[in-house]
C-alpha cells in the first residue's frame, strides 16, 4: 500500500467532509439512494459532518432550546436532554421550567414498564451511582445539578466545560455535548473559543495520529490536540468544496471521529456498528 504524504493525508481528512455532506444535501433534497459512489459511506452509517444536523439535535433545539430561550433553565434544560437523548421521552416530561423530580421518575418509569424505550442507546451509564438506571439519572445526577448548577464562562467553553466535570454523570464526553448545546444559546454563543477549543475524544485523537502518520493508540495533550486541530481549521478553505458550510472546532473534532471509523474500514481494520438503512423512516419515538 503506497504511503500518503501529509498534504495528502489532509487532503483525505476534508475529501471525507466533502462526500458525508453530499450525502446529506442529496438525501435532504429527496434523491434517489445510494447519495454517493463511495461504498464505505453507502454501506456504513456515519453521523452528518455537522452535529447541529443530527435528529436528535434537530429536535432539542427546535422543541426546548428555541421555544424557551430566555428561559432561565435553558442549562439545565440542556443537561437533562442529554442525558436521556430520547425524543419521546423528553416529550412526555415536557420542558423543565421547574424541576419534578418524582413526576420525572413516574414517566421515566411508566416508559421502562411498558417496553417503551426510555433512553438513547447512544450514552451509556454506569451502574456506579446505585439504584435503578431512572434513579441514578434523576436523583444522583439531574436534581445535584438543578440544586447546586455549575458556573458558566459566557467567554469560554472550556471553563464552562471544566465546570460541569466535578458533576455525577458528566465525564469529559458528556459535559462536551451539554457545551455545544449551550454554544448555541445566549450563554455561549459569543464565546471567545469557539474556533480554538475542542475536547478531542478517542476517536478524534485516533483520527489526528492517522493524519499525522503515528501510531494510532498514541495519546496526545489536551494542548496537542487543540494545536492540531485548530491547524486543519485554518486549512479547512484548501480543500473544502463549496457545498460545505464553515466549520468550526467543534466540526473539526466530530468529523475527526468519524473520519477515523471510515479508515478503519478502509484499512481493514474493522468495521463501524451500524450498517446505513436507506429505507428506515425517522426513527420511530413512539417506541
Amino acid at each position: 500500500m503506497v504511503e500518503l504524504d501529509e498534504a495528502q493525508r489532509h487532503k483525505a481528512f476534508f475529501d471525507f467532509i466533502n462526500e458525508r455532506h453530499v450525502i446529506y444535501i442529496n438525501k435532504e433534497a429527496g434523491a434517489d439512494f445510494p447519495w454517493t459512489e463511495d461504498e464505505i459511506l453507502r454501506k456504513y452509517s456515519f453521523c452528518n459532518v455537522f452535529r447541529e444536523l443530527d435528529t436528535v439535535t434537530k429536535w432539542i433545539r427546535s422543541n426546548w432550546c428555541e421555544p424557551y430561550m430566555e428561559h432561565p433553565n435553558v442549562p439545565f434544560a440542556m443537561a437533562m436532554a442529554r442525558q436521556i437523548n430520547w425524543p419521546t421521552t423528553l416529550d412526555e416530561i415536557g420542558f423543565p421550567d421547574k424541576w419534578e423530580p418524582e413526576r420525572v421518575k413516574k414517566i421515566m418509569q411508566a416508559r421502562k414498564d411498558a417496553k417503551k424505550k426510555v433512553y438513547t442507546g447512544a450514552y451509556m451509564l454506569t451502574g456506579t451511582l446505585g439504584g435503578s438506571k431512572v434513579e441514578q439519572t434523576v436523583d444522583k445526577i439531574l436534581t445535584p445539578l438543578y440544586n447546586n448548577p455549575p458556573e458558566l464562562h459566557m467567554d469560554s467553553l472550556e471553563k464552562t466545560w471544566k465546570n460541569y466535570l466535578p458533576y455525577a454523570g458528566f465525564s469529559g464526553f458528556m459535559a462536551y455535548e451539554v457545551v455545544t448545546d449551550l454554544r448555541h444559546t445566549k450563554y455561549l454563543r459569543n464565546a471567545d473559543d469557539i474556533n480554538t477549543w475542542a475536547n478531542a475524544g478517542p476517536g478524534a485523537v485516533r483520527g489526528l495520529n492517522r493524519i499525522h502518520n503515528r501510531d494510532i493508540k498514541k495519546s496526545l495533550t489536551k494542548k496537542a490536540s487543540c494545536k492540531e486541530m485548530y491547524d486543519l481549521l485554518m486549512i479547512a478553505d484548501r480543500y473544502l468544496e463549496k457545498h460545505v458550510p464553515v466549520l468550526e472546532m467543534r466540526d473539526i473534532e466530530h468529523c475527526l471521529c468519524e473520519f477515523d471509523k471510515y479508515e478503519r474500514t478502509r484499512l481493514g481494520e474493522g468495521k463501524p456498528r451500524a450498517h446505513y438503512k436507506p429505507n428506515r423512516k425517522k426513527e420511530d419515538w413512539e417506541k
